[in-house]
């Protein structure tokens, strides 16, 4: 006995050293990406506001920014679901689009629904010189609230031009809610959005400074 013993022992100590490999490369493994579960509805709503050329890769970006695709997080802030409403946010979008009935931002449907319309409503009220730009100041919108962007558009030199420009313009935030919002267009476009390129067209793809 006292010799099958030693002979089995190295073979435990192999096979504990080969889960606990296994483990650490699990704890390091990249998260799941949710988010694919939404594409087909995601590309539907879409297409339905913007056409056969919807931004759905920077919807799905933006998707990814706001909550990691979990339909059920609720933020420190309150914001809520997918695409992170605020209550307020959540019944101005339900009032501007009765179609998608009351605010239900913790239903993966609903919040998509009013994403993709959310976007669109911000995208008629900013400019740009071009779509990226546009987008940009629109996704400021999104993460700041359109009154920023509005007023910053209003004392640029230049408020077509956002990168580089009307972005380095605080129009009344806290310089820390400014730093972030500012960085909130560069994440979505060309951190996010190119990982669902294959979804549909995107908006732009180069870096900006």
């Amino acid at each position: 006995m006292k010799g099958a013993l030693h002979w089995l022992l190295p073979k435990f100590i192999a096979l504990g050293v080969v889960l606990a490999i296994a483990s650490i490369g699990n704890a390091f493994a990249a998260p799941v990406d949710l988010c694919g579960q939404y594409r087909a509805i995601l590309t539907r709503e879409a297409q339905a506001v913007f056409g056969l050329v919807a931004p759905v890769p920077m919807l799905a970006g933006q998707m990814r920014q706001e909550s990691s695709c979990r339909a059920s997080v609720t933020a420190w802030d309150n914001g809520r679901g997918l695409a992170q409403f605020m209550d307020p946010t959540a019944e101005q979008v339900s009032r501007s689009y009765p179609e998608i009935g009351p605010p239900d931002p913790y239903n993966p449907v609903w919040a998509i629904r009013a994403l993709v319309r959310y976007d669109s409503w911000l995208y008629e009220r900013v400019r740009g010189d071009n779509g990226c730009e546009r987008w940009a100041a629109a996704l400021k919108g999104y993460n700041a609230g359109l009154g920023y962007v509005q007023r910053a558009q209003r004392l640029s030199p230049a408020p077509g031009a956002w990168f580089g420009a009307t972005e380095n313009i605080n129009a009344g935030q806290a310089v820390k809610n400014f730093d972030y919002s500012r960085r909130y267009p560069h994440v979505v476009l060309f951190t996010h959005q190119p990982l669902y390129i294959a979804w549909g067209t995107p908006t732009c793809m180069e870096r900006k400074p």
